[in-house]
């Protein structure tokens, strides 16, 4: 081989930072030159990662490691793990990034700000890429933080619109409770580790090192780390409480949307608590935790998904719940492990397919509202039967990924005897195929509602609607690969098994029955929503759940309470010397005298 796999580990990490760096220095060139340069440079970040999967996949047996010494004075070394999650990780980023930076060539034409656009959606790339890659926590920490710049700098891409500025500081406020979180617990979980295992600051922020030495972490610094670990990934990934600023984030460009939907922002959070799983599975309630979170989070966004009329926010609540059946599998322990990331693996396919195939529609269309559609099948068919592709794989048509991966959580589940958790996920799942109906029907079906004529996007857009309609009927034989590369590396609770076992397996088992009826339900669900929605009881729940239950008017209302405090207490604040003496004064005063009754102080 020309290059070996450490070779590629550093240009797979180096290619889209080197992207960023040179787009606007290739801009000077010309526009064209510019945007291509930024598409090779996508490209050749989607090779790298893709040259590396024969070696993790089928050869290694242990993780291909690598560092730099980035500050030796203080020990500080740049470290890499590379395994089968990782791998699968940097090319679902590399591999849709670079498809979304070739759909960007028309979609985002004519618009302002493009080498700005270029460089973060690079960076954002390569960001997400490292985060994945990386051993150290903290390093970790870092290219978390940069995931999050790029998202909110994207989101608000357009800077003359207050929504979408609006919607980018929504998104960097709410997604910072978890990053504060998560945080403290990588301290909390330093410090624990280098008591009990006695190292260094830096070796106690591996992860593999946590992960082989984690019976010697005391429980209460497991416990802390943990539930930060978990509210870090809420934040993240979008789950229930912290959710509403993704629906937001639909004000962004609707490649950017795909970007973070598929391939790196929400799929951050999912990924951390995979990779430490095997550190706080033993914490008591932490997987507990997960699955309630995970449960309730899929069934909200599922409701609202199915009374939705914005046609990008319907698939942005559709993340909220997918993401919700990723984080309720891995509430299953390790048993849920590979459906979590086998179900991460086939979203990130059927979910860019789906976002860019809504880019499509609302670039011939000129509008989100789906009410304002209809009859576009005739008129788009390429883009209509690529969106049905991904559409029947998210509702879980037998045949399609999103099929094999939804039923594979619902037969952990099942197999676990968690009954009242399981009616909560199939029930979700019936769900999920009653708005996937919906959304297809309103966009596709029925009379024409539109003042527009339309037609297929150009070959630059229509080329990863292809690709992507492929891969959600084709990713799911990855799944033998996948399984063995896991247990050739000694993941918990995982067993090698070949597709066609899998397959048998799927059919033999009662569960494959539960997604079946999940499906058939859903269609029916489809076919009396004018009914239910007609009737008093139904109209009210739509009614709430389009307002999204409440939460932004809750936060709201927090925030102006923490607005009044601010402006009473900005009252004492005058500025005089004086009133600023006499305060530090009392101050003082009323310390000395809490010491003295209640300080113990004689």
């Amino acid at each position: 081989m020309l290059l070996d796999s450490t070779t590629l580990v550093w240009l797979a990490l180096t290619f889209p930072f080197i992207g960023t760096a040179l787009v606007p220095l290739f801009a000077k060139a010309g526009s064209k030159i510019r945007t291509w340069f930024a598409i090779i440079m996508g490209f050749l970040t989607a090779a790298t990662t893709l040259l590396l999967l024969p070696d993790i996949w089928f050869g290694r047996t242990q993780g291909l490691t690598a560092q730099f010494n980035w500050a030796e004075s203080i020990g500080l070394s740049f470290s890499v793990y590379i395994d089968p999650l990782s791998i699968m990780m940097a090319v679902i980023a590399g591999g849709i990034g670079s498809l979304v930076l070739l759909y960007s060539v028309k979609y985002m034409q004519g618009s302002n700000g493009l080498t700005r656009y270029y460089a973060l959606v690079l960076l954002f790339i390569g960001a997400m890429i490292g985060l994945v890659f990386v051993d150290n926590l903290l390093i970790l920490y870092f290219f978390w933080e940069a995931v999050g710049l790029c998202s909110y700098a994207l989101i608000g891409f357009n800077t003359t619109d207050p929504k979408a500025a609006n919607a980018g500081i929504k998104a960097l406020v709410i997604t910072r409770v978890g990053d504060i979180a998560f945080l403290i617990g990588i301290f909390v979980l330093a410090a624990g580790a280098m008591t009990a295992l006695h190292t260094g600051f830096w070796e106690s922020l591996s992860i593999q090192n946590l992960i082989q030495n984690v019976s010697l972490i005391p429980m209460n610094t497991l416990t802390i780390a943990g539930f930060c670990f978990i509210i870090g990934a809420i934040g993240k990934s979008a789950q229930v409480p912290l959710h509403v600023w993704l629906p937001d984030a639909m004000e962004a460009p609707t490649t950017i949307s795909a970007l973070i939907h598929a391939a790196t922002m929400v799929n951050a959070g999912v990924y951390l608590i995979a990779r430490s799983l095997p550190l706080f599975e033993s914490v008591p309630g932490w997987t507990t935790a997960l699955l309630c979170i995970g449960g309730l989070t899929a069934l909200l966004a599922a409701t609202m998904a199915l009374v939705e009329p914005d046609l990008k926010r319907v698939l942005a609540y559709s993340t909220v719940s997918q993401l919700g059946f990723m984080m309720f599998a891995l509430g299953l322990g390790s048993s849920g492990f590979v459906p979590a990331t086998f179900h991460l693996m086939s979203h990130a396919v059927f979910k860019a397919l789906l976002f860019l195939g809504a880019g499509a529609v609302i670039h011939a269309v000129g509008t989100r509202n789906m009410y304002e559609m209809g009859g576009l099948r005739k008129e788009m068919k390429l883009t209509y039967i690529t969106m049905v592709c991904g559409g029947m794989s998210l509702a879980g048509l037998i045949g399609f990924s999103g099929f094999w991966s939804k039923d594979l959580i619902l037969a952990e589940a099942f197999n676990e005897g968690n009954w009242f958790p399981l009616f909560v996920i199939a029930f979700t799942a019936m769900l999920t195929a009653a708005y996937t109906f919906r959304m297809i029907n309103l966009v596709f079906f029925g009379e024409n509602r539109r003042t527009k004529t339309a037609h297929d996007a150009p070959w630059p857009m229509t080329t990863p609607l292809i690709i992507l309609a492929v891969g959600s009927l084709i990713s799911w034989l990855s799944i033998g690969f996948l399984v063995r590369a896991y247990s050739s590396f000694g993941f918990q609770g995982v067993h090698a098994i070949s597709l066609s076992e899998f397959a048998i397996e799927t059919f033999s088992s009662w569960a494959v029955a539960i997604s079946i009826v999940a499906f058939l339900l859903g269609i029916g669900l489809f076919i009396v929503r004018k009914s239910y929605a007609a009737n008093p009881v139904g109209s009210k729940m739509i009614t709430i759940a389009r307002s999204g239950y409440g939460f932004d008017t809750a936060y709201a209302g927090i925030v102006k309470g923490f607005r009044k405090c601010t402006i009473w207490f900005r009252r004492t604040h005058t500025g005089d010397i004086n009133y600023n003496a006499a305060g530090i004064v009392i101050g003082l005063m009323i310390i000395l005298v809490l010491l003295v009754f209640f300080g113990g102080v004689r």
